[in-house]
């Protein structure tokens, strides 16, 4: 009886469409839109590339020359990328934002830069490489001068590197503070697993569907058919989420390498989406309609609030009143998406995961209770 009423129960869930919209294909929409509308922005404002700039020699100046040969070393400390132009040649490129400057190498160092830059944060590093340059410059004009046999060791000085720091690597994963959008897609999406219960519960009240009042005279066991549903919901939800998930991934955003842990999260946030609709459907004298748009409210409020619309919702949240992320569901999947991604315990992870499962039982049980005080007069 059971394997019958699962069978049926996985057809009539493929066929809700609008299902198969809210928690698949609309995600898949809004992910895709966001890759392209954000994916490089990351790359652009927060991770360091090389200031590309034009140099033009004018007189030779050795010294000069060598630190900007220094400068433009490739690899992980290169601070220029430069190109030799003629002074003309280089005006143009710096006209066209090809070049974020012109170094002139000259008996006196030149800097000149656009009078709107495409990026001051460049510009900015160029002028203080020239500040340094001449500082230095100046101080071992003043050493020749008052004491010339210290040039030497001010020189040595100078080129050695002191560091007086340790350099400690805390995460290896991915610092893209975009990526929020995207852990918060699929919170959304999990939490619209709610319109696939409601249509169950609705087909199990027999004041709500023709189906319902047809399963309240049946001699098959409720429970039986409850746990069919249940499993039936689960695993589509699941299946379409970790569908969506492997797009996300070739279309090339970057979850981690923790995959296992990340199919935990999408489980246990379709069990929480699930379990919302449960309980909204189990309200009794209202709408099927009526409950979806309860829905899609709650669903949208709550993936707001963890960061869908814009970075920094979740964290203003946190500073301000912070039990509202240990409470609302979407915060915790996006939070538990985060500590996968940048912590290498998994204390906070398994903590969310624990309150999405008890939220789950808990959202449940009240249902229960609700469904089991329905009484009908006559069906």
């Amino acid at each position: 009886m059971f394997i019958h009423n699962f069978k049926y129960a996985m057809k009539t869930m493929l066929k809700n469409k609008t299902t198969l919209i809210w928690t698949f294909l609309f995600p898949m929409a809004l992910g895709t839109f966001m890759y392209f509308a954000f994916g490089d922005i990351f790359e652009k404002d927060a991770v360091f590339n090389a200031v590309p700039v034009a140099v033009v020699e004018v007189n030779e100046n050795e010294n000069l020359e060598a630190v900007i040969k220094e400068l433009e070393k490739e690899g992980e400390e290169q601070l220029l990328k430069t190109t030799y132009l003629s002074e003309e040649e280089a005006k143009k490129a710096m006209d066209e934002e090809k070049v974020d400057g012109i170094i002139y190498i000259d008996a006196e160092v030149k800097l000149a830069v656009p009078t709107n830059p495409s990026s001051a944060y460049n510009t900015t590093i160029l002028k203080a490489i020239l500040d340094e340059y001449k500082r230095q410059e100046k101080m071992i004009t003043d050493i020749a001068t008052v004491n010339p046999s210290a040039v030497d060791d001010a020189i040595k000085n100078i080129q050695s590197e002191k560091i007086f720091y340790t350099e400690k690597i805390t995460s290896n994963g991915n610092q893209d503070a975009y990526t929020n959008y995207f852990y918060a897609i699929f919170a959304m999406s999990c939490l619209f697993a709610s319109f696939g219960s409601i249509e169950k519960i609705g087909k199990m009240q027999a004041n709500v569907s023709a189906l319902g009042m047809r399963r309240s005279l049946s001699p098959n066991s409720r429970f039986v058919t409850i746990v069919a549903e249940f499993l039936s919901i689960l695993i589509s939800q699941f299946v379409m989420e970790a569908i969506v998930l492997l797009y996300f991934t070739v279309l090339g955003v970057d979850f981690g390498s923790k995959y296992l842990q990340i199919l935990g999260i999408l489980f246990f946030g379709s069990c929480i989406g699930i379990s919302i609709g449960i309980i909204i459907g189990s309200i009794p004298k209202l709408s099927e309609n009526g409950k979806q748009g309860i829905c899609i409210i709650i669903g949208m409020v709550l993936s707001i609030m963890a960061d869908l619309v814009a970075v920094g919702i979740k964290y203003a949240i946190e500073c301000n009143m912070p039990i509202i992320n240990r409470i609302n569901p979407a915060a915790l999947i996006v939070d538990s998406f985060y500590a996968l991604n940048i912590y290498d315990t998994y204390d906070r992870y398994i903590r969310n995961m624990a309150t999405l499962g008890t939220m789950t039982v808990v959202l449940i049980v009240i249902s229960a209770l609700i469904l089991r005080r329905n009484k009908y007069a006559s069906v």
